[in-house]
């Protein structure tokens, strides 16, 4: 069953429940529908237990009889909703019949309620049995697999072990099992999923004593085996009374409730009497109030939305005021959950990523221990129980058992006194179901211990989750997936919770994408070397340079650096180069000096050669140690052996204004042209001093712009295509040339990049309703880019680009995160045009905005110009592309 130790195998998942069973399902689509990949992917699952794609809540060991907390609507977005309708509908007969002979009494008035909906097939409102959709995950994964396997482009292995460490060396991770055998992996994905419950009182899963049984952990080694042993054990004591105490109110305190009293009609044993002990003392809301409903109100939330600055803790605070006003009314959280949470949610959206990542962290679980809610059939239970006099919830933490004449009363914190107090009654059923473990704990599982210890992994302020990079790497090529991912800002949504189906389908769509695109780039190589090339002089032995090409080592160069530009970034090169252009990040290290410089690797047509070019922008290289005296003798040799190495003939880049010491590094090597200035605005100014610099007229036009019109934030896909419009039509209007056009997908990329902070703002003329202008703002680390405009002809006379620049000014000064907003210049950097001058009405602090041009083979260089018949005394660069269409 086990590999060959010896060989690397390319990816290795460490668990493999929901998360991984998803990760892998859009991976696998991703290679049967994207750009083959060229080589074979090697794959191991590997599980301490022998089930796998299912994970506890869905498998084996949760038994088949319990239920979906929520309705299947709520469980499952689409499109995944309605395939898997249409899976229960061709295999309903085989799934009711295992759940028929499974079940009670419960599970029989769950089939008389649901029958004629189920008869015909209307599942969407039904709190359906969870394994059926184990059964429905398992089939798909095993399917694909099957499938890819049959056509060689991935090879898996099934692994049933514990993993205890994880080691990386020479960039290949060395897995080492319980069985004392070892796996090589490339790519580590950790989807162990929660860490595992606190042992609440002694250090065992199950003890039994006289008149006592305590259960510490009800899903180990499954569900079915310790309902056996209650069975056994209350049926001992028949003569006796049985009480039972449920430590917690989440999902499985309702279960375990729920099964104890789905007895079948073979006399199985119902214990007398039912506890529950939460802190809050209440258990999840069921029923929907749909009159008052309409009538709620989150007014707290609502007014906040015109605050003019938000934190993580205002918006917490007021969610908790809201759910204290729904708490003082008597309106439980199955009628108010969505009005709040979308209050909140529309709030999370103005946040900047610190923000968000504090929301993640210290407040949406919080939140969501308020807002508890279940279905009627697990809260059916306790109505019953309580119309018997046979239920009670105390407000309360477990504290200890107290042994007195061999029964065992229990010791609790009182949630409303704070003191310690003893249940009047002996409990002899004990089930521990509060939550998991935090990672700052000592006896957290061998692995995740040794992640901490030998730093692969970092608990993020959350305790319960793993800080990661946009990539869900907690380093480099060890990837995190499902509930250790809470307390991270993901695709720009704070994360707190990854147990729910929906957002481990949308988050492990990304994941999957992301290692798609690493094995693609790898594959797509255009033979650039990736191998480190160390510089020969004597007294540099640690030099070294590296062709970085893939986002994994490019992030974590630029999180190194720190002083970057989005220019610089690797999606936005990535969403900038064309079918025939590579992303390259050149790395140079020596000692305490690090430089980075980002180019697009271009072939040229109907030849052997290279030439390398910069993204649309301001680029140049960026650096780590680096001062205005630096020496760049030995970074211009070693590069220029590289570009040598590599038939590269010509290098050309746009530098940045804001970023030190370009000048420095690029010293007498190649030239630097003087292009022009840039306009920028100096946001470390207060917003009086700044409107200052404005010329009067400018100040008369925003004036008049602001009456007539209205600024807003543009978020949705029909604003982005509106923004496109109005952009082409902008183009049109000036004759730009083509290189000024982008396709869809490009402004597309522009959105989704978590590596910097796009911000569209549009116009709206309060006369028609119409917008009629709008302006792309992008902005990372303290610098913010105005990068794209367009307004509509007819409505050039409202100034509107004027306006969105004063608005964005004023939101980027209010973030507080910011020094410079640069407006950049003229058209192809000019200082003496029209545009030039319209900017450098808002502001006279000009900076200076420089191109960089290096000639690496003169000889190679002066014979493709004569080749290509261009004029020689062109300024274009390089010269033998002066006739390219652009």
């Amino acid at each position: 069953m086990f590999r060959d130790s010896k060989k690397i195998s390319d990816i290795s998942f460490i668990g493999s429940g929901i998360s991984a069973s998803f990760t892998i399902l859009n991976f696998l689509d991703l290679i049967k529908n994207s750009p083959k990949l060229k080589n074979r992917i090697s794959i191991n699952l590997i599980d301490k237990f022998p089930e796998f794609h299912t994970g506890i809540p869905y498998g084996d060991r949760s038994g088949s009889t319990t239920l979906l907390i929520t309705s299947l609507r709520n469980f499952l977005p689409e499109p995944e909703l309605n395939k898997f309708i249409l899976w229960l509908d061709a295999n309903k007969e085989w799934l009711l019949k295992e759940f028929k002979n499974e079940g009670g009494i419960l599970s029989e008035k769950w089939l008389a309620k649901n029958r004629v909906a189920i008869q015909n097939n209307k599942w969407k409102d039904l709190f359906i049995p969870r394994r059926f959709f184990g059964y429905y995950i398992n089939e798909m994964v095993e399917s694909n697999i099957r499938d890819l396997t049959n056509t060689n482009a991935i090879k898996v292995n099934y692994i049933t072990a514990e993993v205890l460490n994880l080691s990386k060396k020479n960039n290949t991770y060395t897995i080492t099992l319980g069985n004392n055998k070892q796996i090589l992996s490339e790519k580590v994905i950790l989807s162990v999923g929660s860490l595992p419950v606190n042992n609440l009182w002694k250090n065992e899963a199950l003890i039994e004593e006289q008149n006592l049984m305590f259960v510490n952990t009800p899903y180990e080694p499954k569900l079915e085996v310790t309902l056996k042993n209650v069975n056994r054990f209350t049926k001992n004591r028949s003569h006796k009374e049985t009480n039972v105490l449920i430590i917690g109110a989440n999902a499985s305190a309702l279960e375990i409730l729920y099964k104890l009293n789905d007895v079948s009609n073979a006399g199985d044993y119902i214990p007398n009497n039912f506890v529950f002990l939460s802190t809050q003392g209440r258990a999840p809301d069921a029923v929907i109030d749909k009159k008052r409903k309409k009538d709620f109100k989150p007014i707290h939330l609502i007014e906040l939305q015109n605050a003019n600055s938000l934190t993580a803790e205002s918006i917490a605070e007021a969610t908790f005021k809201d759910i204290n006003l729904s708490d003082d009314i008597k309106l439980g959280a199955a009628s108010t959950v969505d009005i709040i949470s979308s209050a909140f949610g529309r709030l999370l959206e103005k946040l900047n990523e610190s923000e968000l990542e504090k929301f993640a962290c210290f407040y949406g679980n919080e939140i969501g221990k308020k807002q508890r809610c279940a279905g009627v059939h697990y809260s059916n239970t306790i109505e019953m129980l309580k119309m018997d006099k046979r239920f009670e919830h105390i407000a309360g933490r477990f504290v200890d058992l107290e042994k007195k004449n061999n029964n065992y009363f229990l010791k609790y914190l009182d949630t409303n006194t704070g003191e310690t107090k003893t249940y009047n009654k002996e409990f002899n059923l004990i089930f521990n179901c509060i939550g998991g473990k935090n990672l700052t704990q000592n006896d957290v599982p061998k692995l995740i211990l040794n992640l901490i210890e030998n730093g692969y992994c970092k608990p993020n302020k959350s305790k319960i989750g793993f800080h990661v990079n946009h990539n869900f790497e907690a380093s480099s090529n060890l990837h995190v997936m499902g509930p250790l991912l809470a307390g991270n800002v993901i695709d720009n949504k704070a994360v707190w919770h990854v147990e729910h189906c929906g957002r481990i389908i949308s988050i492990s769509q990304i994941l999957a994408k992301n290692i798609h695109n690493y094995f693609l780039e790898k594959d797509n190589n255009v033979e650039i070397s990736q191998t480190k090339i160390n510089c020969k002089e004597k007294e540099s032995k640690k030099a070294y340079f590296e062709a970085i090409t893939n986002k994994t080592d490019w992030d974590a160069f630029l999180n190194n650096i720190e002083s970057y530009d989005f220019y610089h970034t690797y999606d936005y090169h990535k969403l900038s180069a064309s079918e025939t252009e590579t992303p390259i990040l050149l790395k140079y290290v020596n000692k305490e000096v690090q430089i980075g410089l980002p180019l697009l690797i271009r072939n040229i047509p109907n030849s052997d050669y290279k030439d390398a070019t910069s993204v649309y922008g301001y680029v140049g290289p960026i650096s780590k140690g680096v001062n205005a005296s630096f020496d760049n003798f030995k970074f211009s040799k070693g590069i220029t052996n590289y570009f040598n190495n590599n038939n590269i003939i010509s290098v050309f880049s746009r530098l940045n204004p804001y970023i030190e010491f370009q000048h420095a590094i690029l010293k007498n090597f190649g030239e630097i042209v003087p292009q022009g200035k840039v306009v920028n605005i100096d946001l470390s100014l207060d917003l009086d001093s700044q409107r200052k610099n404005y010329r009067n007229r400018l100040k008369t036009h925003i004036n008049k712009a602001r009456r007539l019109c209205t600024v807003k934030a543009s978020s949705s896909h029909k604003d982005l295509q509106k923004f496109i419009e109005l952009y082409n039509e902008n183009m049109d209007r000036v004759n730009a040339k083509k290189y000024y056009y982008f396709s869809k997908a490009y402004f597309e990329n522009i959105l989704k990049s978590n590596d910097f902070e796009t911000t569209i703002l549009s116009v709206i003329d309060n006369e028609s309703g119409e917008v009629i202008g709008a302006s792309m703002f992008i902005a990372t680390n303290s610098i913010l880019q105005y990068h794209l405009s367009g307004s509509k002809n007819e409505y050039l006379h409202l100034m509107p680009t004027k306006l969105l620049i004063d608005e964005m000014r004023i939101i980027a000064k209010e973030k507080g995160c910011f020094n410079a907003f640069n407006l950049g210049g003229g058209l192809g950097g000019r200082d003496d045009d029209s545009l030039f001058h319209f900017k450098s009405s808002f502001s006279k602090d000009f900076k200076q905005f420089n191109l960089w041009k290096f000639v690496v083979n003169q000889e190679i260089y002066d014979e493709l110009v004569e080749i290509h018949k261009v004029n020689a005394n062109t300024d274009y660069f390089p010269n033998y592309r002066s006739n390219e269409i652009i």
